[in-house]
């Protein structure tokens, strides 16, 4: 049963079944975005056995900070029980210009318990042309088992300190992404040949438009990375990666969340 509780700006639609019976659920920030000043507190609890996917109704927008205001931040805590599975799956992350934003995501896995997730970082509003014109943008993910840590990550991007335009940094790209698979209930013998397979379909898309690889976690999963020329690019290989994963591990298809906006 899902229960949300809620206080602005945050708001959560009434679950409906998909074809996987998941329930798909809507996360809304009803300001239209990250506005200065926002400190917001994100908690997912699952219990015993469910199947939830989760996404975002668009972007999230972090809007310029304020003169004489402070930054924004995001603060999210998911707890995944025995036997459920997570899949979530937010929209991109567009810092505009100005901008100075923190955000952190932690995450616990119960006894066989799965987790799918992605986040995608625009460089900005590229149309606009207002790549990596944003202040700064501090990121720190972690995820963790009942028994040991399994993925510990934090990152700083401050375009005025240092060029992310350079080879080292973004290159040429404008888009990046990390995709997530956990299963607590996988050996790491399956892992190393998931990576493999995974691998194999990566190079195969590495080019001048977009640049991706795999890796196994300490235990309990891996992380698939993404840089890409244009989003749709990005996406379109998210939902591939995902798709296989998901096959491999569980027998099932990803099924992309339908939009309700």
């Amino acid at each position: 049963m899902l229960v949300p509780f809620q206080d602005p700006p945050w708001r959560v639609i009434r679950a409906f079944p998909n074809s996987l019976r998941q329930a798909v659920v809507h996360l809304h920030n009803v300001s239209g975005g990250i506005l200065s000043g926002d400190s917001l507190r994100l908690e997912i609890e699952m219990g015993d056995a469910a199947r939830v996917q989760i996404t975002s109704v668009g972007a999230t927008r972090v809007y310029r900070q304020r003169l004489g205001v402070g930054g924004a931040g995001v603060d999210t805590f998911i707890r995944i029980e025995g036997g459920s599975v997570l899949e979530y799956l937010p929209d991109f992350v567009i810092p505009f210009a100005g901008s100075c934003f923190r955000q952190s995501t932690a995450i616990s896995l119960g006894s066989n318990a799965g987790f799918i997730g992605w986040e995608t970082l625009a460089a900005g509003r590229v149309a606009s042309g207002e790549e990596f014109g944003f202040d700064s943008f501090h990121s720190e993910f972690s995820i963790s088992s009942d028994t040991r840590p399994l993925a510990l990550e934090r990152y700083s991007l401050t375009p005025s300190l240092e060029s992310l335009r350079s080879i080292a940094y973004w290159g040429r790209f404008r888009y990046l992404a990390s995709l997530y698979v956990c299963h607590t209930g996988v050996s790491q013998r399956q892992w190393i040949g998931l990576e493999t397979y995974l691998n194999d379909f990566a190079f195969a898309q590495t080019g001048y438009e977009t640049r991706w690889g795999v890796s196994t976690l300490i235990a309990g999963g891996l992380v698939i990375r993404g840089l890409a020329r244009e989003a749709h690019q990005l996406t379109r290989g998210l939902h591939s990666f995902w798709d296989m994963a998901k096959r491999e591990l569980w027998g099932e298809p990803a099924i992309p969340p339908r939009k309700i906006n």
